[in-house]
């Protein structure tokens, strides 16, 4: 893996270089050129930086194309005055043959190599994304520290002879919150969500943030009868006037929709994830 990245550097690097010497090429040849030449030199210039740009927005086909027929263009024009009225073909002249092709290569090898470190990039995020355990927004514990927690309390009440039960709770009209809240309103209303959440749930529940959309979810070792009496009273905090004052200008109104579901060895297993699906699935039935 490290020495693939030091190739890559290598690759950057030698792109880099090469480029910046092909421009200087082009700069010191139209310094060069005489009067008569001058714009022909200027206008064949101008076409490199034309093909270099596209190469930069990786439009590489699109790049070899143009740089191609500049090559083609210019070296029929030159065979064209030779031949048919005997003008001298000037030394000057061969570089731009050969430096559009030179430039597009050299500015391929940069963004090429820049590209593998970006790619690089996003993995390592991915991967580290993967690892992390909680909600950057709402500070609690995320979907993939909620399914770890789910075995081992699963585990625990089976020991121990205990109910246990998940509690889902998303927010009702969250495209329209989030349609006519600012985003930074919009997240104090899911943070504002996930406190009243986490100060009502007793102190032996856990709650965690599914998503990015406000969504929560409870482990409560308790039976159907006890998550109902706890649904009842989210349901009374959440509706209080001033559960969510100071967040905007104007007074906002969050309905929540809430659903749970008392596990059964029998029915789900060790599948966390179909036990969480069945409560999510319950969330029609809350109108």
């Amino acid at each position: 893996m490290t020495k693939h990245k030091s190739y890559g550097y290598l690759f950057q690097d030698l792109g880099l270089v090469l480029l910046l010497a092909c421009l200087f090429t082009g700069a010191l040849t139209v310094s060069y050129t005489p009067k008569p030449l001058l714009f022909e030199a200027v206008l064949m210039l101008l076409f490199i930086f034309l093909a270099i740009l596209l190469t930069g927005f990786k439009l590489f086909g699109l790049s070899i194309v143009l740089s191609g027929l500049e090559v083609l263009i210019y070296t029929a024009y030159r065979l064209y005055l030779f031949l048919a009225y005997e003008t001298e073909i000037p030394l000057i002249s061969f570089v731009w043959i050969f430096l559009p092709i030179l430039s597009v290569a050299a500015m391929y090898l940069f963004v090429s190599g820049n590209r593998k470190l970006e790619l690089e990039n996003d993995i390592l995020r991915e991967q580290v994304e993967e690892l992390v355990m909680v909600n950057p927004l709402t500070k609690l514990y995320n979907l993939r520290s909620l399914y770890h927690d789910l075995y081992i309390q699963v585990s625990y009440a089976e020991r121990n002879k205990l109910p246990l039960s998940l509690m889902v709770i998303v927010l009702k009209y969250e495209s329209e919150l989030k349609s006519i809240l600012s985003r930074q309103n919009y997240e104090r209303v899911i943070q504002r969500l996930a406190q009243i959440v986490s100060d009502t749930v007793r102190v032996e529940d856990k709650t965690y943030s599914t998503d990015h959309k406000g969504s929560l979810a409870i482990i409560m070792t308790c039976d159907k009868e006890g998550s109902e009496i706890a649904m009842g009273r989210l349901r009374s905090r959440i509706s209080e006037r001033d559960a969510f004052s100071d967040i905007a200008d104007h007074a906002i109104k969050i309905e929540v929709k809430m659903a749970s579901m008392e596990y059964s060895k029998e029915e789900f297993g060790d599948d966390m994830m179909q036990f969480k699906q069945r409560v999510e699935n319950e969330l029609q039935y809350d109108v």
